[in-house]
């Protein structure tokens, strides 16, 4: 191989290592941008007035905790996609498909999921108004 084409050649692994270290730190990569309301009096939203409770809204599991305070985290188990359940008795989330589970702040308590769940900012407005945002 001569000069000119090792150059070449040089030039272009650079540029797939350049490529594909973007695609590694592409928006897929980041926390989604969340800002929404959710208001406590709407049916759709009663469990969450009970220690335990949780819904799912716009991708998020949405729970009441054993200390009163609301969370909020992404929905689906880094493991495979399935959706985590908040389990009281054990103040943990769940994933039923292979048994990873999560504390409350979304840090991997046992996997075999390996990567935590998204954390979201949740803060009660007014009395029935919890508002959902990133932080």
């Amino acid at each position: 191989m001569d000069r000119k084409e090792f150059i070449r050649l040089l030039g272009i692994g650079t540029l797939g290592v350049v490529a594909l270290n973007q695609l590694g730190c592409s928006k897929a990569d980041q926390q989604p941008r969340i800002d929404f309301y959710i208001d406590t009096t709407d049916p759709l939203y009663f469990s969450l007035l009970n220690t335990g409770g949780y819904v799912y809204v716009n991708g998020l599991i949405i729970f009441k905790g054993i200390d009163l305070n609301y969370y909020a985290l992404s929905q689906y188990c880094t493991h495979q996609g399935c959706d985590v359940t908040y389990q009281v008795a054990f103040n943990e989330l769940i994933c039923p498909c292979h048994g990873s589970q999560y504390d409350i702040n979304g840090q991997v308590t046992m996997g075999p999921a390996i990567a935590p769940l998204y954390q979201y900012v949740t803060e009660v407005v007014s009395g029935t108004l919890i508002h959902v945002f990133t932080p």
